[in-house]
């Protein structure tokens, strides 16, 4: 199934399916040997992590736990402070 999803993702954005499913599989890999995760629930969460990567490229923002991205209330004190 999460495969599957990866293969119709990579057709929707028109991206190559064998790079979609290289990072779904070492995204997987990483939840499951690092995170803990049994092998089909880290290729089940690996999904939404290739769904952010291509999501944060295809805007150009960083998405994510560590993103770069101002808050708006960030912003609103920069343009306060200029």
């Amino acid at each position: 199934m999460s495969r599957d999803a990866c293969l119709e993702l990579a057709r929707c954005l028109g991206v190559d399916g064998d790079a979609v499913l290289e990072l779904w599989n070492e995204r997987a890999a990483i939840r499951e040997l690092d995170g803990g995760q049994p092998r089909a629930d880290a290729e089940r969460d690996a999904v939404e992590d290739v769904r952010t990567t291509y999501e944060s490229l295809a805007s150009a923002r960083r998405l994510g736990p560590r993103s770069a991205a101002p808050t708006v209330e960030a912003a609103k004190k920069r343009d306060a402070a200029d």
